[in-house]
């Protein structure tokens, strides 16, 4: 079942995985909702037919190796606003607003996915061209557009495999996120806007488990998240 199972590691010196629930000076979910990560791992391969794509099972909050852990930083953070959501004067002048958000700095997570096969083309297994795509271009440090660490100016300063010896899981590190956002769409593939929420997710020793509707899943899947 491993052939299935996909991931690598990110950091970056800030993120943003904004909480709908604080409105418009946003603060950032201390680790990348389900929808995040898997963006995450779109940004490196995806097919655009829908026929396999990659599901996020887990992701590990990092650390460099012997530093000390336990604890996520946040920081504030001001940039320009020029979208059509700035105030009537502001607007009528061309004019730029300040923005104000709570940010997470200096971070590293490893993440975990598994390939669901939406559907089978003849006798082709979309799902092997998908991991292969994706560990190719792993291998060779490409990707389909820049990974981002949630908002599109925080980019990586290191996306890749992970790196043994360099970095470990903080497992020093446990949180409860009394509700965190799943995704925007009621579909991983072609989906409508519908989002929808979990209740009390944990990051226990570091590590988030993605809880996923069982439907979007067959049961090779479910078979191979269980074993994992």
């Amino acid at each position: 079942m491993s052939e299935y199972q996909v991931g690598f590691e990110v950091a970056g010196a800030a993120a943003m995985f904004a909480r709908p629930d604080t409105g418009g000076t946003p603060t950032s979910y201390p680790v990348p909702t389900w929808s995040a990560a898997k963006g995450l791992f779109e940004s490196i391969a995806f097919l655009a037919d829908g026929a396999a794509w990659i599901c996020p099972t887990k992701v590990e909050v990092c650390r460099r190796v012997g530093e000390p852990g336990g604890q996520i930083q946040f920081q504030r953070y001001t940039t320009n606003y020029g979208g059509p959501l700035r105030k009537a004067d502001l607007f009528g002048k061309g004019a730029s607003m300040q923005f104000f958000a709570t940010i997470l700095s200096e971070i590293c997570y490893r993440l975990h996915g598994v390939i669901v096969n939406s559907r089978w083309k003849s006798q082709n297994n979309p799902g092997h061209h998908l991991r292969d795509l994706f560990n190719r271009r792993i291998r060779q440090g490409r990707c389909f557009r820049t990974p981002c660490l949630g908002w599109s100016e925080f980019t990586c300063s290191y996306w890749g495999p992970v790196r043994e010896g360099v970095t470990e899981v903080d497992t020093a590190l446990s949180l409860e996120i009394p509700s965190m956002l799943l995704g925007m769409w009621n579909s991983p593939t072609h989906g409508q806007y519908d989002p929808e929420f979990r209740q009390d997710a944990h990051v226990v020793e570091g590590v988030l488990n993605y809880e996923i509707p069982k439907e979007w899943l067959s049961l090779r899947e479910l078979e191979v998240m269980s074993d994992a």
